[in-house]
C-alpha cells in the first residue's frame, strides 16, 4: 500500500509541475498576442531608469528651452512614468516625470512629437510652439526594421524578447524562456535569457495571470572591455487587451498645424 501511495503522490507532483509550466507559459502568451495584434493599454513605472550620461537633451525634453539649468535634475535618475496605448495602426507613447511627459503619437495623419508640461494647475502641450503641433510622415520603414517600441528602451527590450525575432529588431539578441516557478509570495514566475558576449536574464512576475512586475540584470562589456552590470525594475500598472481611445488623439484645445496635401487638378 505505501508504494502505491508514494507511486500516487509523485505521479501527483508531476501533473501538478506540468500544469503549473502550463499556466506560466500561457501567462506570457497572452500577452505576447496582444503584442502581435497590436491592441493593447500599457502603463508602468521604470524604477531604476538608465541613467543619463550629460544634460545636453534639456532642449528637446520641453520641446523648448523653457527649463532652467537647475530644474533639469528633475528629469535625471528618478522613476519614469510610461503609457503606450496601440490600435492598429494608430499608436501612442509617453514617457515622463514631475509634470514633463514626451508624448508620440501615431494616427492616419502621420506622427506628432510633442511634450506635455506643467504650469501652475494648467497643462500646456509644446510641439512646434506652444499648444501647437505638426504631424512628420510616419517612418514605416523604420518600424519594420526596428519594430515596436514600448516607451522607454528597458520596456522595449523586455516586450520584444518574447516576440518572434521576425517581428522584432534584426539588432536585437535572441531570448529563451529558461526557467519558470512559484515564489513564498504567493507570485509565479517566467525567465527568459539573452546568450553571447553581453548576456541579460529577464524576469516576469504575474500574480494569477496578471503581469504585475519585470526584473532584469544586464551584463555588458564596455569599450574598454570591462564587464558592467546594472538592474532594472519595472512595475506594470496595467496591461489590458482594450485600447485606451482617448490617448489616440490630440489633447483638447492643442491646434494642428499640419500642411493638407494639396489636390490635383482632376480632383474634384
Amino acid at each position: 500500500m505505501n508504494k502505491v501511495w508514494k507511486a500516487l503522490v509523485v505521479s501527483c507532483v508531476a501533473v501538478g509541475a506540468m500544469f503549473s509550466a502550463i499556466a506560466e507559459a500561457s501567462n506570457l502568451d497572452t500577452y505576447r498576442n496582444l503584442l502581435m495584434n497590436k491592441k493593447y493599454t500599457i502603463k508602468y513605472v521604470n524604477i531604476t531608469p538608465e541613467e543619463r550620461i550629460t544634460n545636453k537633451d534639456k532642449i528637446t525634453l520641453t520641446g523648448n528651452n523653457t527649463m532652467s539649468n537647475g530644474n533639469v535634475s528633475k528629469l535625471m535618475y528618478k522613476p519614469l512614468e510610461c503609457i503606450v496605448v496601440s490600435d492598429g495602426s494608430n499608436r501612442y507613447e509617453e514617457v515622463g516625470y514631475n509634470g514633463f511627459i514626451n508624448c508620440r503619437l501615431q494616427n492616419e495623419n502621420g506622427t506628432y512629437v510633442y511634450t506635455k508640461y506643467s504650469e501652475g494647475q494648467k497643462t500646456s502641450i509644446w510641439g512646434t510652439k506652444k499648444n501647437t503641433v505638426v504631424a512628420n510622415r510616419t517612418n514605416n520603414i523604420a518600424y519594420i526594421m526596428q519594430g515596436d517600441a514600448f516607451g522607454g528602451n528597458d520596456m522595449t527590450r523586455f516586450l520584444n524578447a518574447i516576440l518572434p525575432d521576425d517581428l522584432k529588431s534584426a539588432e536585437m539578441p535572441s531570448y529563451r524562456q529558461v526557467n519558470s516557478g512559484w515564489l513564498n509570495n504567493g507570485l509565479n514566475y517566467v525567465d527568459y535569457r539573452s546568450d553571447g558576449r553581453n548576456m541579460e536574464a529577464i524576469r516576469y512576475y504575474f500574480n494569477g495571470y496578471t503581469l504585475v512586475k519585470i526584473a532584469s540584470a544586464q551584463f555588458i562589456y564596455d569599450d574598454k572591455g570591462q564587464m558592467q552590470a546594472r538592474r532594472c525594475i519595472i512595475k506594470v500598472n496595467e496591461f489590458s487587451p482594450t485600447p485606451a481611445k482617448e490617448y489616440l488623439s490630440l489633447p483638447a484645445g492643442v491646434k494642428d498645424a499640419t500642411k493638407k496635401p494639396k489636390k490635383d487638378e482632376g480632383d474634384n
